[in-house]
């Protein structure tokens, strides 16, 4: 029933019908699956006349899906219906049968009805979309327990300006992939819906979909091209001047405002493949008088940008764009980003047209990074505490950053025994390079020396836990063994002697309260950028200085 092929008219047969103080109860019944209903009290004269009986066969016109808030469980409400056979005495395998002959197959190409983004929620079903596709990710392929598999990730929106995420799983992708096209419309159904994660998402939207091989792509024909450039993402405009706000929260963010610079194509050559990529850099400004530099990166560098190379002071309206503090506050693309030149639809874009026209362009301007702590040359940033959501935003930052360092005071909560804890090492002084055992002796690739012993090293991953969020760390030989309590050395003969005690020894370094200065670096490994952290300095926690740091913050000292 709660998947049908996203028609707005749904024959189920009436099972266990029942009337209560003039509520109106049954079980519905699609041939193939059941669930529990409830009639809605408009439909309470056409269930009072008797039009409705055991059995009998409904078109539901209006019906939408809800939760049982104790056992969770979905149930329909019906809030319209029309009687397509009173009189049918047995349950049936194909109700729908019953309105074949009255009910006229609808062509593909023909409109048809669709609900609004906003109003899709995991109880709502059947459902049809009619969406243009924003964004369209690169396949990427993984192997699980299961076997190998494949997935893409898009972006949708309606001509509400909703927006909304999905995930095509492999079957998904091999019947549409071909089909969709960046620009396009399409009428989307039979798919899921479940909660965004919040860290990754950048839609805005609560949900996001699931589409596998039972989900329906078809091209919306019944649209024109100037209709389709209209739906877009409604814009969540940050000025300038509160750019700085923004550095290390989650999500990103859209910028308006004048194109005051524009510099010239360059490249840089990523290290961890040695890809080279294009850059160009842009200086905005806005009517807060306040600049930023604007890093365009790859296509938007070389199509985008020599664009706004060759056009005096256009108004720029950029979805989705990443804050970062370079020079105290600076803003670059993603691979999401979008950029619109001198949209007359924006109301925000004519207000920055206007005041640039009337005066803004020869107001003096500062630098929203001046003053700023990273923004100072020649002075390192300080380290500023933090906590661990602001160190796992949404969008993961580009492999060219540089890594953040951030103080952190959190409970270790996990540490799996069945990990590699350790290797084996060189046993000298400052030579942390790898051997491996060879008759007895340990050899060393690196340098070609033989050693009669080696040192173990620690090479762990724990997780974390504070009061915002929690994190997978990686912690090296010094800082573990500060965690551990024991040298890794000592933890191997415990793992060879008493399998037992090591994993005691393991399980006692949780629940332990520490000082973590945390790294983040992107890292990038077979074509997908991923976020690692390392606790970098593993401290015990002064509770005297962190309480003063709550009393400041509080303004009580």
């Amino acid at each position: 029933i709660r998947e049908s092929a996203g028609a707005t008219d749904v024959c189920v047969q009436v099972l266990d019908f029942k009337s209560a103080d003039e509520a109106y109860s049954a079980t519905l019944n699609d041939g193939e699956n059941t669930i529990a209903a409830k009639f809605a009290a408009t439909c309470g004269e056409k269930l009072s006349s008797g039009a409705v009986k055991e059995n009998a066969v409904l078109k539901l016109t209006d019906v939408a899906f809800e939760t049982d808030g104790v056992e969770r469980k979905p149930f329909a409400v019906i809030n319209g219906f029309e009687v397509v056979d009173a009189d049918v005495k047995e349950k049936v395998t194909t109700p729908a049968a019953k309105a074949a002959k009255t009910e006229p197959k609808t062509p593909a190409s023909a409109e048809r009805a669709a609900v609004p983004l906003a109003a899709l929620n995991p109880y709502r079903t059947p459902w049809t979309v009619k969406v243009k596709l924003t964004n369209k990710g690169n396949v990427r392929e993984y192997k699980s327990a299961r076997g190998p598999g494949k997935v893409c990730s898009v972006d949708f929106v309606d001509e509400e300006g909703t927006a909304i995420g999905a995930t095509l799983w492999r079957e998904a992708i091999e019947k549409y992939d071909s089909v969709l096209e960046v620009g396009k419309v399409y009428y989307v159904s039979k798919g899921s819906l479940k909660p965004a994660d919040k860290r990754y998402s950048t839609s805005g939207n609560d949900y996001e979909m699931n589409l596998d091989g039972k989900c329906e792509i078809d091209v919306c024909n019944d649209i024109d091209q100037s209709s389709a450039q209209k739906m877009q993402r409604a814009y969540a405009f940050v000025p300038i001047n509160k750019l700085a706000s923004k550095i290390g929260a989650r999500g990103n963010v859209d910028v308006v405002a004048v194109v005051k610079e524009v510099s010239e194509l360059s490249s840089i050559r990523r290290k961890s493949d040695n890809t080279e990529l294009n850059k160009r850099e842009v200086v905005l400004v806005d009517d807060s008088a306040k600049t930023v530099r604007l890093t365009l990166w790859n296509a938007l560098a070389v199509e985008v940008g020599e664009q706004l190379a060759s056009m005096t002071n256009p108004v720029v309206a950029i979805r989705s764009v990443r804050v970062g503090d370079y020079e105290g506050v600076s803003i670059g693309t993603v691979s999401r980003s979008d950029i619109v030149i001198d949209p007359e639809d924006v109301p925000r874009a004519v207000e920055i047209k206007k005041w640039w026209s009337e005066g803004g362009s020869s107001a003096e301007t500062t630098a929203a990074g001046e003053g700023l702590t990273s923004a100072q040359q020649g002075q390192k940033s300080e380290i500023m505490a933090s906590n661990l959501a602001e160190l796992q935003p949404e969008e993961i930052a580009p492999v060219t950053d540089k890594p953040t360092f951030a103080w952190v005071c959190a409970h270790t909560v996990m540490c799996k025994p069945d990990q590699t804890m350790y290797y084996t090492a060189t046993p000298e002084e400052g030579n942390n390079k790898k051997v491996i055992e060879s008759d007895g002796k340990w050899y060393c690739e690196a340098n070609g020396q033989t050693y009669d012993t080696c040192e173990r090293r620690y090479i762990m991953r724990f997780k974390a836990q504070d009061s915002s969020e929690g994190a997978w760390l990686n912690a090296f030989n010094e800082e573990a063994t500060k965690m551990f309590g024991m040298t890794a050395n000592e933890m191997h003969e415990l793992k060879e002697n008493d399998f037992a005690a090591y994993e005691r020894a393991v399980k006692k370094m949780t629940c332990q309260h520490w000082s973590f200065l945390v790294k983040v670096v992107t890292e990038e490994y077979q074509g997908e950028s991923k976020r690692r952290m390392t606790a970098v300095k593993c401290n015990p926690v002064n509770y005297a200085a962190e309480s003063k740091k709550l009393l400041s913050k509080m303004g009580v000292v």
